[in-house]
């Protein structure tokens, strides 16, 4: 799929419980309840998702990762990352009006 034409954001009424000390959060979505543990590039794709574009959210998770992944690395994690959250329903896709 193709995010070059959306925006990403958090999906309402998450619940969200930083564990800084291993380096991991957990998510809980009420909307269907589950609960989901997230480890540190997911959480700081999630953080990201506050209605940017792929654009800019490609360019901040470059900026937080590198140099120690390379583009093309952070690139699919970040692809999969987005991919697994929107399954989990832990963020969404905001079409343009």
């Amino acid at each position: 799929m193709s995010y070059r034409r959306v925006s990403f954001r958090k999906v309402a009424n998450l619940r969200i419980r930083p564990v800084d000390e291993m380096g991991i959060c957990i998510v809980f979505t009420p909307e269907n309840p589950r609960l989901y543990t997230l480890n540190s590039s997911a959480w700081l794709i999630m953080e990201l998702c506050d209605g940017r574009s792929w654009r800019s959210l490609e360019r901040s998770y470059f900026a937080t990762v590198e140099p120690s992944r390379s583009r093309e690395v952070a690139r699919l994690e970040l692809r999969r990352g987005i991919e697994d959250l929107i399954q989990q329903g832990v963020i969404e896709l905001v079409e343009p009006a």
